[in-house]
């Protein structure tokens, strides 16, 4: 039996909205959070696509809406078929620990820049990883900030070329899978 091949979109990923309930965390007037998306098997030979940013909350919502497009974006990915998008978001970090986060990115994706130039084109989807980079150099410092919410969403309805479609991804409180929140992305072809 021949197998169908599918077709490949792209896709741009864009935050709206993330929401936390339920939290001591929604108690503050405003807490900085780092949050991590991952599109999980974008497509066959990619197994995971990561990004990673500083999330302001206040009262427990994040409304990214007002940002300009270069803060809002995660990914301009191409897809293939049935996908996942895994969420995390930390608890409140002092601006400290976002500014180490920010250096710690910077410093990934000047020292990937540098060796994408030496390569001339090979291994440019190392870039993107940066953000990812700077977390694993993170988990070894004793007070890495730990997850509070976290969720994943199985996408196999992509919108049409021109369209967009908004997901929501339901948040759980890790261990208890409890629902707390949710984080909702628009995804437009």
């Amino acid at each position: 039996m021949a197998a169908t091949k599918r077709a490949k979109v792209n896709l741009e990923f864009t935050l709206v909205r993330a929401e936390l309930n339920g939290v001591p965390e929604k108690r503050l007037l405003k807490s900085r959070n780092i949050g991590q998306v991952d599109l999980i098997w974008p497509r066959t030979a990619i197994a995971k696509k990561s990004g990673a940013r500083e999330m302001v909350f206040r009262k427990g919502v994040c409304d990214f809406t007002g940002e300009p497009w270069l803060k809002r974006i995660m990914f301009r990915e191409e897809v293939e078929g049935h996908f996942g998008i895994a969420v995390a978001i930390t608890e409140p970090v002092s601006i400290q620990k976002v500014r180490r986060f920010l250096r710690l990115t910077a410093k990934y994706a000047l020292k990937m820049g540098a060796n994408f130039m030496e390569k001339a084109m090979v291994g440019y989807a190392d870039i993107a990883s940066a953000p990812i980079d700077a977390l694993t150099a993170m988990i070894g410092e004793k007070d890495v900030p730990k997850v509070i919410a976290q969720g994943v969403l199985d996408i196999e309805e992509l919108p049409a070329e021109g369209e967009e479609r908004v997901v929501t991804v339901p948040l759980e409180r890790p261990l208890t899978g409890k629902t707390i929140g949710a984080l909702t992305i628009c995804m437009r072809a």
